[in-house]
């Protein structure tokens, strides 16, 4: 694993500029989710501005394979890296709960740059990590967020602890700077094309890929755990910082220990993802009825340090799930669609995340956290269960050659 690292030199541009950007924007979110209940005390106020920040990807992440071709991959990160830097700032200006607007607007508009900027990185790692590194790579990719969940939302638990949220709102925009010009020296990012392949490029349209997707049981499994899981996955985020700060009284520390405990566990996780050689879609199903059962048991447990250390194991098995299926993903489907599609899960999932946060907002009005946090957990024993039968009717080989035959 750590000799693929260092071989796919390319990779390992995009991964610290992805660590630092995402350290920059876990100081910002456990700042922001804590002022938020400081400020109103409403689970609502949190699933509302969670909810903004994935809305966009509706409306922006299939625009940026488009945006990716005409202007190229590396382009269009730095350029979303800058703007977002700018966007920021406006945090500095909340002070009070009259300015809880600028809050939702300023999500949104961040939100919107990381809509174009998440899956234009993504489709950028098979264009330039080679093939039999992909698993290795995708484990990584798992290890980047485990690191930005620990050294970004313990470190933004505790600064914003001890200096307050606009000192986290500062490092964040410093953050996005830093990974813009860690961006601008790579090479490439898989956009050297000829242009015969710029012709045939701008040609591609989701009309093409969509009836593929209809036509092939296989995709539209893929797809309908774009859908249903993002749904549960809502449940979790939302109840994350009210766990920390209603239920076990820890406040922006709390935030800052559960997010970092999930960081620990992605970061285990690539070691047992290693330990996998085959059927990869059955293990990574079966990961998600591990979650299931360790969130249930969440919502049961009495003591932070318990309920963080579960939080912990979760993340092993959300790791581990994440990199199988991702794998899966880019080794079956043709490069050619890899921008689309991934463009098209990237709109699917957070945009039902981000429902799914809004309406887990809505219910903690009414009803006792761990109550959520038990249904949240059945949902995903179900779901995985699901997928896991659905799942055995099919050869990983067989369903990359017959989509091979259709781009031929």
């Amino acid at each position: 694993m750590f000799k693929t690292f260092r071989l796919e030199k390319s990779y390992r541009k995009l991964f610290f500029a992805g660590i630092i950007n995402g350290i920059g924007d876990r100081f910002s979110q456990v700042a922001l989710l804590a002022l938020i209940l400081q400020m109103t005390g409403s689970g609502l106020s949190v699933g509302i501005t969670m909810a903004l920040r994935m809305i966009p990807f509706l409306f922006f992440s299939p625009l940026s394979s488009g945006l990716a071709r005409k202007f190229g991959r590396k382009n269009i990160m730095i350029f979303t890296d800058l703007a977002r830097a700018v966007l920021a700032l406006s945090f500095l200006a909340v002070n009070n709960p009259a300015d809880i607007w600028i809050v939702y607007v300023a999500s949104f508009m961040l939100a919107s740059g990381e809509a174009i900027y998440a899956p234009i990185r993504k489709s950028s790692i098979p264009a330039i990590v080679s093939s039999k590194s992909l698993k290795d790579i995708n484990g990584w990719e798992q290890v980047l967020i485990g690191i930005v969940l620990i050294i970004g939302a313990l470190s933004g638990g505790i600064v914003s602890y001890f200096l307050g949220a606009k000192a986290a709102f500062l490092l964040n925009i410093l953050s996005f700077l830093a990974a813009g010009w860690i961006l601008s020296t790579l090479p490439s990012l898989g956009d050297k094309i000829n242009n015969q392949q710029v012709s045939k490029l701008n040609s591609e349209k989701y009309s093409e890929l969509l009836p593929v997707i209809a036509a092939s049981s296989f995709l539209l499994m893929l797809m309908m755990f774009e859908l249903i899981i993002p749904l549960i996955n809502g449940i979790e985020n939302v109840l994350l910082s009210v766990y920390a700060v209603e239920t076990f009284k820890k406040a922006d520390l709390g935030v800052g220990i559960f997010y970092s405990v999930l960081g620990l566990g992605l970061m285990i996780s690539p070691l047992l993802t290693k330990m996998v050689k085959k059927r990869f879609l059955l293990f990574s199903f079966i990961c998600i009825i591990g979650e299931g059962l360790f969130l249930t048991s969440i919502s049961k447990t009495e003591a932070f340090w318990v309920a963080a250390v579960l939080f912990g194991v979760t993340a092993i098995f959300s790791g581990v799930g994440n990199a199988l299926l991702d794998t899966v993903a880019m080794e079956t489907i043709p490069s050619k669609w890899h921008g689309m599609y991934f463009g098209i899960t990237s709109m699917l999932s957070n945009t039902f995340i981000g429902a799914s946060m809004f309406f887990t907002g809505m219910a903690l009005e009414w009803f006792d956290p761990r109550l959520v946090g038990m249904i949240g957990g059945i949902m995903y024993i179900f779901a995985g269960t699901l997928f896991l039968i659905w799942s055995l009717k099919y050869s990983v080989k067989q369903e990359k050659a017959k989509l091979m035959k259709i781009v031929v």
